[in-house]
């Protein structure tokens, strides 16, 4: 995601900024609910890995990521605005919504037919970005195998 702003009002210094980002994630459809991407560094990628790491690995990061959300009683359906849970028989999915938008966000499977209407209108630089929350990535034993 970029977003680009001019500094000057004097056209002979005027200067052009580009700011660049990496897609946002949403633990909700509010305000607050969004969050700069999370850092594979900060929750224990080695920096040596992160050049190998594919578009599908990362999605793999940040569904793992979701799941912490998921489980820590954080992450609310961006579209009915319900807290997700494992254990209510209503299952969600990690989107990565790239038209328009470049962010992952999480929905009911029933709500995902109505997420294009929850998106349309919003603007991504509107909402403030918070540093996302810290949750524990690591796999356990049944997982690994």
């Amino acid at each position: 995601m970029q977003n680009i702003t001019t500094g000057s009002e004097d056209p002979e210094h005027d200067e052009v900024k580009v700011i660049v980002r990496a897609p946002i994630v949403a633990l909700g459809h509010g305000r607050e609910d969004f969050r700069e991407c999370p850092d594979p560094v900060a929750f224990g990628y080695p920096e040596s890995c992160l050049e190998l790491m594919t578009l599908d690995d990362f999605h793999w990061f940040i569904l793992r990521w979701f799941e912490g959300a998921v489980a820590a009683g954080r992450a609310r359906c961006f579209v009915c605005n319900k807290v997700l849970d494992n254990t209510s028989g209503h299952p969600w999915d990690a989107v990565f919504v790239s038209a328009d938008w470049h962010c992952w966000l999480v929905v009911h499977f029933d709500c995902k037919r109505y997420l294009g209407r929850d998106l349309k209108g919003r603007n991504p630089f509107e909402v403030e970005l918070r540093e996302p929350e810290m949750f524990d990535l690591r796999l356990t034993e049944s997982e690994g195998q």
